[in-house]
């Protein structure tokens, strides 16, 4: 029995769809024929993840994201069901699924980091969850403390250029011309003293020279004199001399201690208190007797021309 032209049609069109689904989903790396596990993973945040974004393993493509969505437990969490169809992959139950981004044009892949263990993964199981940090936030960790230094920077410039503000003000300024000023002046003179005053510097200059070439040349008759007189020093009985005087002033100090003890002669009219006092008594009579001489001479001298009277 001949089909119909129609019946022909959708059988056409039928197989057309199912190898353009089948092409499609070849393409997104789903194999319908062959066996896929669900596995789930929970995040608090996706980071621009879509689903038939690819699964990989190392780089190397096992499957991809099938469907996400929001929890019913009103966390805000997000489930995601991965579909792992390469089923020669043995993924360890302690894997992580880590969501990353694919390139630098921000798409994005969710990474299985494999675990270590002997027990794998089965169709629903739920993997642990991470999110790789995103380029923003890298760049926010490492511009930021830079930001702070930079912030801190600028405030101590600004507080620097208040107290140079603060130090260098109208007066200061005026001060520092002034004393500049001073200076110029001051160097000025300086310059014209030189220039007055050069031919006398050049003499005493050359006054220095010709000093110092008549010591070069006298040197050696300097130092025969030097020589000369170390030698009359050494020669010298210097030593002898000097204990010498040492005995001297020995025996000079002995005799002081005799004076002082009253022993000898000087010993005794130093330390004879009596004796002090008879003279110092007797040469008070005395300058009385010649104060009465002079006063009444008569008294004690008798002289006549012609004679004694009687």
């Amino acid at each position: 029995m001949a089909l119909r032209k129609e019946v022909k049609t959708g059988i056409v069109v039928t197989v057309a769809l199912a190898m353009l689904l089948y092409g499609l989903n070849f393409m997104k790396g789903i194999n319908v024929f062959s066996h896929a596990k669900k596995v789930y993973a929970v995040y608090t945040d996706v980071a621009g993840l879509v689903p038939s974004n690819p699964i990989v393993v190392n780089g190397f493509h096992i499957g991809q994201v099938k469907s996400m969505e929001i929890m019913p437990d009103a966390s805000g969490k997000v489930l995601l069901t991965l579909l792992i169809t390469n089923s020669s992959v043995k993924i360890p139950k302690s894997s992580i699924a880590k969501i990353i981004s694919a390139d630098f044009l921000g798409s994005k892949a969710v990474e299985i980091d494999l675990g270590k263990g002997s027990t794998y993964i089965e169709d629903g199981d739920t993997l642990k969850s991470d999110v790789e940090t995103s380029l923003k936030e890298t760049l926010n960790q490492q511009v930021l403390p830079v930001k702070k230094k930079v912030e801190e920077l600028i405030s101590s410039m600004d507080t620097t250029v208040q107290v140079v503000q603060a130090v260098f003000n109208q007066e200061t300024i005026l001060s520092i011309r002034s004393s500049l000023k001073h200076f110029s002046n001051t160097a000025g003179n300086l310059d014209d003293l030189v220039a007055s005053e050069k031919a006398r510097l050049n003499a005493i200059l050359d006054n220095v020279e010709k000093i110092s070439a008549d010591l070069a040349k006298n040197s050696k008759q300097i130092s025969n004199a030097l020589a000369n007189v170390t030698d009359s020093l050494s020669k010298a009985n210097l030593k002898s001399t000097i204990n010498n005087a040492d005995s001297a002033l020995y025996y000079t100090s002995q005799i002081m201690k005799k004076v002082n003890s009253g022993k000898g002669t000087l010993g005794m009219l130093a330390n004879d208190t009596a004796l002090y006092h008879r003279l110092t008594g007797a040469s008070a009579s005395l300058d009385r007797l010649l104060q009465d001489l002079k006063a009444h001479p008569k008294h004690y001298v008798h002289f006549s021309i012609f004679g004694k009277k009687d």
